[in-house]
């Protein structure tokens, strides 16, 4: 490979899911972002691991991780979640993409999940407040507003807003690399299984607050935006439970938003 490019894994809970994830990106230079309660237990080797107080958030330990890895020199970084196992080859199509493509910033795999396809993009609507995940696979690289940040390459010197707890932290980053001209696309020959929740369950009542507290931020200050995402909050607690304490998550959220 031609251009600097290194690994960070965010690493929160499950042990057993960085294994696999790390064996996935065994052949690439990794740094291991450490952000959970107590402090890995287990040595990596040939892993940079790098520790935070602990429950700073994926936000702030992405960033760690793209603050050293910009120092060692590379040129691009792949953000893998510790739930997330990139598939053979998907590294080396997304770069090259990035040299094909260098008017873009970011590129993405197709995310697939126990259910199938999980993300070929995100979407996000000014005038309904809605968040979308795309999953649509076309033929050949496709310009999104939005990438998911469970599997990403990105230039080196981007950083996550960390305003943002644990949510749509990477529709933010989309948009940012949308005003300065840049583009975010989607790799249709690059594929990554992500678990999802893995580390943290979507219907955790702390999911669904932090989820909540990231949308309001990323509609800003509008009252009729925020009432429609708060809504939306609700009828998705409604539909998959379960209720009373996430309903209760829904409240802090919107306090804390």
């Amino acid at each position: 490979m031609s251009q600097k490019v290194w690994v960070v894994v965010p690493h929160h809970s499950r042990f057993d899911l960085l294994e696999k994830s790390l064996a996935s990106v065994a052949d690439h230079s990794v740094i291991v972002v450490d952000d959970s309660v107590s402090g890995l237990k287990h040595s990596l080797p040939e892993v940079v691991v790098l520790r935070t107080s602990g429950e700073t958030g994926f936000a702030k330990s992405c960033n760690v991780g793209l603050g050293r890895a910009e120092s060692e020199g590379a040129e691009w970084v792949l953000l893998l979640n510790d739930d997330a196992i990139l598939e053979e080859g998907a590294l080396e199509a997304l770069l090259e993409a990035a040299k094909a493509h260098q008017h873009a910033d970011a590129f993405g795999p197709v995310l697939v999940g126990p259910t199938g396809i999980e993300s070929a993009g995100l979407c996000f609507s000014p005038r309904t407040a809605r968040v979308v995940q795309r999953t649509d696979v076309p033929d050949a690289p496709r310009e999104v507003m939005a990438l998911s940040g469970a599997c990403l390459l990105v230039r080196s010197f981007w950083r996550f807003s960390e305003e943002f707890p644990h949510a749509m932290e990477d529709i933010d980053l989309g948009l940012r690399i949308r005003e300065v001209g840049k583009k975010s696309l989607l790799v249709p020959g690059a594929r990554c299984w992500h678990l999802g929740g893995g580390t943290r369950s979507r219907k955790d009542p702390r999911a669904t607050r932090d989820a909540l507290r990231g949308h309001l931020r990323l509609v800003g200050p509008r009252r009729d935006k925020r009432f429609l995402v708060v809504i939306y909050a609700v009828a998705q607690v409604l539909r998959e439970g379960p209720r009373l304490r996430r309903l209760g998550a829904v409240w802090q959220g919107w306090r804390m938003g």
